[in-house]
């Protein structure tokens, strides 16, 4: 379900809202398994849809949103700065390992990910971005 909430944030970020169809698209998954999706996440009080229209966030998604986002960032500094793999490589398994790690262990590695830095992590991240 993280995989959807995330694409959620990210269409809302860009869209103000998601549709089953964008998020499908998005995930490379049937229209049937987004609306089994979006009915878990709506029962769960993570979205708000109304039958045939818009999705957006809940606060209480919002927030899990941030954390997903929150733990991939940090596994890409990770990835990009500490052990030096390239940007696209490290975006591909920051996305598949931040459903595995917890908050603490994504605290400590930017610790560590701080420490080694050789410039800034704000501007490595936003070379990532381009």
């Amino acid at each position: 379900m993280e995989d959807y909430i995330k694409t959620i944030y990210s269409l809302e970020k860009r869209n103000k809202v998601a549709r089953v169809s964008e998020i499908g698209r998005m995930l490379s998954v049937k229209k049937a398994s987004v609306v089994a999706a979006v009915s878990l996440l709506q029962k769960n009080e993570f979205i708000k849809h109304e039958r045939y229209g818009f999705i957006t966030l809940t606060e209480r998604g919002m927030s899990t949103a941030e954390k997903i986002a929150h733990k991939g960032r940090a596994l890409f500094e990770f990835l990009t700065i500490a052990l030096k793999i390239d940007d696209e490589k490290a975006r591909t398994e920051s996305c598949g390992m931040e459903h595995f790690i917890s908050p603490e262990t994504a605290e400590k590695m930017i610790q560590l990910t701080r420490q080694l830095a050789p410039k800034p992590v704000k501007k490595v991240m936003a070379k990532a971005k381009k």
